[in-house]
């Protein structure tokens, strides 16, 4: 069966569930909103900021939102995920995230990295700003380091926004002494929280809307049990709804009915 007879079925141009979406079809629920316009004031501000949350939260979709709203001309983002390394090997990956050749001794990609965001921030005025996702697997020293790196002039300039991305273990590190300095220098912590069930149908409903159906194909009562097995988690949600709506194909239902989250959920 391919996935496109599916999708004619249902009246769909695309996978309502996808991830991927460009963020122009990125539901914009008031919880996104008000996280956005948080990440945002980080940004305008220039700082080290913390995005947390539950994995599928939309922590991703986040920082993809706040990458796409930001002005070319005056930002420049990067993105890095290789969090589970020693320090000399983030080192490596940070050196060549910025374009920079990355040697052995961590000292020298020190000083190169913080010459070439001063140059970024100063002779081209773009500002950088750096998300480092799965930031919960980085250890102590390196998360001390991050704070190190931000010092520039003696600590009177802001030229590099750090945005640290993880679950809910990496607000608990900065508990302890050895990282108080990071700690103290976080200007805007987002915490990302499971939708409400308004929103869980809101959501379900405008994917399906964007990929061109108009009409409901998920009943309120299949939404409800929807909402309750994923617990108001995006990513189970979608998961969730795009099994179901396969069942209901499969069933030759027109819409997706309590059985068919069922019989997803119990497998």
């Amino acid at each position: 069966m391919k996935s496109n007879e599916m999708l004619s079925y249902f009246g769909l141009a695309e996978p309502p569930f996808s991830k991927e979406l460009s963020t122009a079809h990125l539901q914009m629920l008031p919880s996104v909103q008000r996280n956005l316009a948080s990440a945002r004031f980080l940004v305008d501000t220039r700082g080290i900021g913390v995005i947390s949350g539950k994995a599928g939260t939309g922590k991703s979709c986040l920082l993809r939102l706040l990458f796409d709203s930001l002005a070319p001309g005056l930002f420049k983002s990067f993105y890095l995920c290789h969090s589970s390394v020693g320090i000399v090997e983030f080192y490596t990956h940070l050196c060549a995230l910025f374009g920079l050749a990355p040697c052995c001794r961590r000292a020298s990609m020190f000083r190169e990295l913080q010459s070439h965001i001063l140059t970024l921030a100063t002779v081209s005025h773009v500002h950088p700003v750096l998300a480092i996702d799965e930031a919960h697997l980085l250890s102590n020293d390196i998360l001390a380091e991050i704070r190190l790196l931000t010092n520039f002039r003696l600590d009177s300039l802001n030229a590099l926004t750090v945005i640290l991305c993880g679950n809910e273990t990496l607000t608990r590190k900065f508990g302890l002494s050895v990282l108080e300095s990071l700690a103290t220098s976080i200007t805007v912590t987002v915490s990302l929280d499971s939708l409400s069930i308004e929103e869980s149908f809101s959501y379900i409903e405008a994917r399906i809307s964007a990929c061109g159906q108009k009409a409901p194909l998920f009943t309120k009562n299949a939404m409800t049990l929807l909402h309750q097995a994923s617990g108001g988690i995006l990513r189970t949600i979608g998961t969730i709804a795009s099994a179901s709506l396969l069942k209901a194909f499969l069933a030759s239902s027109k819409q997706v009915e309590t059985e068919h989250v069922q019989s997803v959920i119990q497998r």
